[in-house]
């Protein structure tokens, strides 16, 4: 093919060669004699008019003898071919174009493909071939949708030689396509949508603003859906806090182009209310069933409450997606929830026989606190206690030689394979300071209890551990030793000195020593605990750090990056750090830096790369750093990612900062 054209190329030139020679000559005969020079001229230009007529003649045959496919097949499939009812491509397999049938011509609406390449004009049909691909399902060219067969043909063109094309037979399916388009327009859309804090805001309020607040708050509701969403949505109220509407995915992806702003639109009601309100709203997405909407909508407001609130969380194919949830936890000032929690939790543990405590990876002085108070409520009740160690952090070494100091606790610490020996049906699991089922210290120990209780202060992920019996979840909280010391205080347990300072250790290392993250419950805990003996100067001083931390900490900061001119960002490329605490140390330090209102420590452990976060409350880490799967507050957060180097880490967690910048300037 390629051989035809540059030969004609050659004639041509080799034509117009002659024809100047030719003008040349005649020019010096009519210099000489211009009769006959003139009829020379004449001859001259009739042969240029037969030569062109002749090129072009030329070129139509073999254009035609291109388009008809004179490619070695007999007359019976070339006809086929050419009258096949679906239109048809044929290109070599290096995705030159060599012939289309007049059903493909008028598919590209008469656009001259021939002797361009796929990889120019149809990438996806070349990428198809590289592939090894033999179906393309639903390629869109020109608004229209085609079901691509893809097929590799053998043509013999001598004895010896071979050549592969590529035949696409292209199936026409866009009415179909558009049809579902519009089916999956019109599944059905449950939410639920509640005011977080509607008796706080109502109370921080004078008395003659409190039903203007009320008529704020619901006009902006009402008029986001019905003015500034514009679609099919049906929104009721029916309780003085609480909305459900229903809507078609149309609506939906119109409150996803907006991201949800009502979020931010609420908080905007400033009439004397001391307390910004916010809202959270749970979205099920169903094609099959409105009351699975509904159910799937329930457990993402669950789950939107859980975490804080202040955000929607969408429940759709059995995954959860998150959007907001960017405003500080408040306190809850009611004891009522706690009170229950601590009675349920004590009938429970007196109806079984055993219980058994766990915690996250690398068991930290949360973790540790919390453990000894759940077994303080156990043994006070005569029941048979162990606390599950698999790792831990270097920080509580000292807290658990306490432990095994004392003859009560002495064998109360034991691993994985002994507590799976001697558990029995009846026994219980503690699950204390995650909710996570990736970050268990131990995962499969879940999957053998019937009965599990989790106790956090994180915000609900999308794993969390759903057969549990009662999750107590309080992202107010500073620590999960708070709650627990809490359920402790109810009960009026005498503690010893040293589960007394345990549990303070486990305060003030989430406080950064009573700094961050407190609350007047946090103050009351305190007490209670300073009550029965713990000295905080002799935790501080179980919590210094020797010199070779310290020196560790300062190189990992002389590493220091800055970026977006208030985050400040810290990579261990040299790999010198070992130690968990030490990065999250190295965090909570970047933040005493002026003008830093975030801080990010990212190194690499054996096979993992832990990432610590930390902020001030202008930025929301723990957003960021769910992103790539983690977790944790506001304020504080850590993710954990699996076979990665460390400048893929980076690398993935600068990409999450963007992402969390651009959707804040969208706002």
């Amino acid at each position: 093919m390629k051989d035809k054209k540059s030969h004609l190329r050659f004639d041509f030139s080799v034509s117009q060669a002659g024809f100047i020679l030719s003008l040349l000559f005649d020019f010096i005969i009519l210099y000489f004699d211009i009769k006959i020079g003139l009829i020379c001229l004449s001859l001259i230009v009739l042969l240029a008019i037969y030569n062109l007529r002749l090129n072009r003649k030329k070129n139509k045959q073999l254009l035609e003898y291109i388009e008809t496919l004179t490619l070695n097949i007999d007359t019976a499939s070339k006809d086929t071919l050419l009258k096949f009812p679906f239109p048809i491509l044929i290109s070599e397999y290096n995705g030159d174009i060599i012939w289309y049938n007049h059903k493909f011509l008028n598919t590209v609406k008469n656009k001259k493909l021939i002797g361009k390449n796929l990889k120019d004009e149809l990438p996806e049909l070349y990428s198809a071939v590289l592939e090894g691909k033999n179906k393309i399902e639903k390629f869109e060219y020109e608004s229209a949708f085609f079901d691509v067969l893809v097929t590799i043909v053998e043509v013999e063109e001598g004895k010896n030689e071979k050549r592969f094309l590529n035949l696409f037979y292209f199936v026409d399916v866009t009415d179909f396509v558009l049809l579902q388009k519009k089916y999956e327009i019109q599944n059905v859309v449950f939410g639920y949508l509640t005011i977080d804090n509607y008796e706080d805001v109502l109370n921080s309020a004078p008395e003659v603003s409190k039903s203007s607040i009320v008529s704020e708050i619901e006009k902006r509701i009402t008029d986001w859906f019905y003015n500034q969403i514009r679609s099919d949505v049906f929104l009721m109220k029916y309780e003085r806090d609480k909305y459900f509407f229903i809507c078609n995915k149309e609506a939906f992806y119109k409150m996803q182009e907006r991201r949800f702003n009502i979020l931010e639109q609420i908080k905007e009601v400033n009439l004397y209310n001391k307390i910004i309100p916010t809202i959270s709203c749970g979205i099920g997405i169903r094609q099959d069933s409105i009351f699975q909407a509904q159910k799937d909508a329930k457990t993402a407001l669950d789950m939107a409450l859980s975490r804080g609130g202040d955000q929607f969380v969408i429940f759709h194919d059995g995954k959860f997606e998150f959007f907001g949830g960017k405003t500080k936890e408040h306190e809850k000032r009611s004891k009522v929830r706690s009170r229950v929690m601590a009675q349920t939790i004590k009938e429970i543990v007196k109806h079984s026989d055993k219980i058994f405590i766990i915690g996250h990876q690398y068991f930290d002085l949360d973790c540790l606190g919390a453990a000894v108070g759940l077994s303080k409520l156990c043994l006070n009740l005569g029941k048979e206690v162990y606390i599950v160690i698999n790792s831990y952090n270097p920080t509580i070494k000292n807290f658990l030689q306490m432990l095994l100091d004392d003859p009560q606790y002495q064998n109360i610490i034991i691993d994985q394979q002994k507590a799976l020996k001697m558990k029995t049906k009846t026994s219980l699991l503690f699950v204390v300071d995650t909710q996570r089922t990736s970050y268990i210290d131990i995962p499969n120990m879940i999957l053998e209890f019937e009965k599990i209780i989790v106790i956090d202060h994180h915000r609900r992920p999308a794993d969390w551990i759903e057969q549990a019996l009662i999750c107590y979840s309080e992202t107010y909280a500073s620590s999960v030793s708070e709650l627990v010391a809490e359920l402790l205080s109810y009960e009026g347990i005498k503690l010893k000195k040293f589960e007394a300072e345990i549990l303070l250790a486990g305060i003030m290392i989430d406080t950064r020593g009573f700094t961050k993250n407190v609350g007047v419950r946090t103050f009351e805990v305190a007490t209670y605990l300073r009550e029965n003996d713990a000295m905080p100067e002799a935790i501080k001083e179980y919590l210094k750090e020797d010199l070779e931390s310290y020196i560790l900490k300062s190189q990992l900061i002389s590493n220091l990056e800055i970026i977006y001119s208030n985050i400040a960002l810290v990579v261990d490329y040299s790999q010198v750090c070992r130690d968990n605490v030490i990065i999250a140390k190295v965090a909570d330090e970047l933040l005493n830096i002026k003008g830093i209102d975030a801080s990010f420590v990212v190194c690499k452990i054996e096979n993992s790369v832990l990432i610590s976060g930390r902020s001030n409350g202008k930025i929301n880490v723990q957003v960021i750093l769910e992103k790539i799967g983690g977790g944790g507050h506001l304020e504080t957060a850590g993710a954990r990612l699996e076979n990665r180097s460390i400048e893929e880490a980076k690398e993935v967690l600068l990409k999450a900062i963007q992402e969390y910048i651009n959707e804040n300037r969208n706002i």
